[in-house]
């Protein structure tokens, strides 16, 4: 039997734990509920909303980091100075091993001398499917190869 004051203390414990668990869900989650949000906007065709959006043209400017800049402000997270660049987002948050990757974090991939930056949807042993912005010219979900990611950031 638990005295009042040991009650008290139990109870409290379970509500500071019940909050932890509900405002540590991961942030990066959210990144992805809201990049989802926009899939399917084309630099061309939607080209005024991803402007208002993203507050540069998209058919002029390469806007992968832009696009992150904004999935990240909405979801209460700060992006990196520069964030417009891709590379950039090699220092958002923090750095996880490629094999701890989630759904929800940030991918930078490398192709040559370019840089890409999106929010990762799925990995396997070859592949990282990765949800971002000015990708083949809107935000979808494309496939990388696993060899090219060079940060995942969470």
């Amino acid at each position: 039997m638990l005295l009042k004051g040991e009650n008290l203390k139990v109870t409290a414990f379970v509500l500071a734990a019940a909050l932890c668990t509900a405002f540590i869900a991961p942030a990066s989650a959210g990144m992805l509920n809201q990049a989802e949000r926009y899939s399917g906007l084309h630099e061309g065709k939607n080209n005024k909303t991803l402007k208002a959006i993203l507050g540069v043209n998209p058919r002029k400017t390469p806007w992968c980091g832009h696009f992150l800049s904004v999935v990240a402000e909405k979801s209460g997270r700060q992006p990196p100075k520069s964030s417009g660049f891709a590379k950039s987002w090699t220092s958002f948050g923090y750095a996880v091993p490629t094999g701890n990757a989630k759904p929800g974090d940030v991918v930078v991939v490398r192709s040559g001398k370019s840089y890409h930056a999106g929010i990762l949807k799925s990995l396997n042993k070859n592949t990282a499917q990765i949800l971002g912005g000015n990708q083949s010219g809107r935000v979808q979900v494309s496939n990388f190869s696993r060899k090219s990611i060079v940060s995942v950031r969470r």
